[in-house]
């Protein structure tokens, strides 16, 4: 057993949103207290959604903080695919970093993904986890972002 009393050890399924916030808020906070910058306070969780009608056709979840966004997922349906959604909803992502004081976009793609895709439009492979999945690898991405021009 790797704790003892007084601890206990609960694992959650699905845990709920709050409690995901609360984690997140206690993790930011203890974060920015060594950072020693009030400028890294800000912190957003946000979607964007591309729809055609009331079809979801590209999305995207960002989180930003440290005044870096942090492109948790961003998908575009096959169907559509090849029309320059997916271009189109990355520069909208960079000009909601800017607009919320970003200085650089960063996330991860898989080998299967589209890793050729981010860095056709500026981003720079920063890491690799080889063979992860197996037989694939996860690229690290980022791209620093002009602040003088939108």
């Amino acid at each position: 057993m790797l704790f003892e009393s007084p601890y206990t050890i609960e694992r959650i399924k699905n845990p709920s949103e709050a409690l995901q916030e609360n984690l997140w808020n206690l993790l930011h906070e203890f974060s920015v207290s060594k950072l020693g910058d009030p400028s890294f306070e800000k912190k957003e969780f946000f979607a964007i959604l591309v729809k055609e009608g009331e079809t979801l056709v590209a999305a995207s979840l960002c989180y930003l903080f440290f005044k870096g966004l942090n492109l948790q997922l961003l998908w575009v349906a096959e169907e559509k695919r090849g029309l320059d959604l997916g271009t189109k909803l990355l520069k909208q992502i960079e000009e909601e970093a800017l607009g919320l004081g970003a200085t650089l976009v960063f996330g991860y793609s898989f080998g299967f993904q589209a890793p050729k895709f981010y860095t056709k439009l500026g981003y720079e492979e920063v890491g690799m986890i080889p063979d992860y999945p197996l037989g694939q690898n996860c690229y690290f991405l980022c791209k620093k972002l002009n602040i003088d021009s939108p």
